[in-house]
């Protein structure tokens, strides 16, 4: 082989390092060894809202899934702004809301949460309210948004006479740096007061400008355990790496250490730096996104919290999803989907993953961008709740529970 081959060789391989290293601005793309884990088995014993089933059963939009001590299930629609209430077999019982700025009634839902007395609290961000009702329907009372404050919480939770909430500020109008902002927020339960503020999103070191957006819409989800001592933070794009916080006398939390979970098997993010133009050329590829705000951001999606929870036993069950390329995807054929796995991992007491598995694939439309986890509530019998829309159904919920194989 003569110098000048070899020089061509070295070109070609030096292009190919550069072409790579753009993919994307995280390093955790190398896929891990699952051989020797054990298996998580998924088993759905109800799914509301498929095309054979009544009217009263179907969804539009639906975004929250809760239960109650019966478990009951109450699902939240914001396409017709109705809060559907089933029994535990899937069976409609009522209706809860509807369209309207009356008491009790809503025009744009962003969440709902169970309040410690039992009742149902949603923010509705048409009728700029935070209405608390009744599982009956029956109105409780309603506090009204702070714009002083600008306070959108993804998810809340209940400690005492307070509030944690996760959400990243977009306030245009505020002195703290975006990268600086904090993601957990500890706020007084009638909504109105921030207490506190803690873990800003550059220790997530996940960029910034399409990142930045992406976790403002959609910041990921929190477990705490019984006790109230310990909570574990999945950010919405999934490395591989869960956040642990502890909490402190006198009621601060403060981060405490990284557990290491499974590592997606795809590039988690890439953020595009390019035109409108040649965004056109890619858009047809998943996760990719198109964001207007003070200027257009572009980027793609590909792995993502789904959710994380605890177990009755303890154990720690953490979900994410995985978008993969559809090699046929054609919008003229009616093809314009890709595929999304959600997976679930399992750590055991020293924070250890033993168990994992591929749940269920699904055609994902195209293109997807979700305001809420996918796995979004989990009942006191250890039951799941997915929202799953798939191009082949229209929007469901889907009960199921894990079983963990040992040996």
């Amino acid at each position: 082989m003569n110098l000048k081959s070899i020089g061509m060789i070295s070109l070609v391989l030096l292009y190919f390092m550069q072409l790579t290293s753009c993919q994307s601005h995280s390093s955790d793309t190398i896929p891990v060894d699952r051989d020797g884990l054990q298996s998580v088995i998924m088993h759905t014993d109800l799914v509301i809202g498929s095309e054979d089933q009544p009217f009263e059963n179907q969804f539009g939009r639906p975004i929250a899934v809760r239960t109650d001590n019966e478990n009951n299930i109450y699902v939240a629609d914001r396409a017709s702004k109705i809060i559907k209430v089933f029994d535990r077999n899937g069976n409609h019982i009522r209706n809860l809301g509807g369209r309207g700025r009356g008491p009790g009634e809503y025009q744009e839902m962003e969440f709902m949460e169970l309040t410690p007395d039992g009742h149902l609290v949603v923010m509705d961000r048409g009728n700029l309210l935070y209405t608390v009702v009744t599982t009956q329907g029956e109105f409780v009372e309603s506090f009204p948004y702070n714009w002083d404050n600008q306070f959108f919480p993804t998810q809340i939770y209940y400690i005492g006479e307070k509030m944690l909430a996760l959400f990243l500020d977009a306030d245009r109008r505020s002195e703290i740096a975006r990268n600086d902002r904090d993601l957990f927020h500890i706020y007084s339960v009638d909504f109105q007061e921030p207490l506190d503020s803690f873990f800003p999103f550059n220790r997530l070191e996940v960029g910034e400008g399409f990142t930045w957006l992406e976790t403002m819409r959609t910041p990921g989800t929190f477990t705490i355990t019984p006790d109230q001592s310990q909570m574990i933070y999945s950010p919405v794009i999934y490395k591989g790496l869960l956040y642990v916080f502890s909490r402190q006398s006198g009621g601060r939390w403060s981060f405490e250490k990284t557990i290491e979970g499974l590592k997606p098997q795809v590039i988690p993010y890439e953020i595009i730096n390019s035109s409108e133009d040649e965004y056109e050329s890619i858009r047809h590829l998943p996760g990719v996104t198109m964001i207007y705000s003070d200027k257009v951001y572009m980027g793609r999606l590909l792995s993502f919290d789904a959710g994380i929870f605890h177990l009755s036993d303890g154990r720690r069950i953490h979900f994410w999803g995985e978008r993969k390329a559809n090699e046929l995807f054609d919008y003229e054929q009616g093809m314009d989907y890709h595929y999304l796995t959600i997976n679930a991992q399992v750590f055991n007491e020293l924070d250890e993953v033993i168990w994992y598995d591929e749940l269920l694939i699904v055609k994902e439309p195209h293109p997807s961008r979700y305001r809420f986890n996918l796995v979004n509530w989990k009942d006191n019998e250890d039951n799941f709740y997915l929202i799953e829309q798939s191009m082949d159904e229209v929007p469901v919920v889907r009960r199921f529970s894990v079983e963990l194989v040992d040996g």
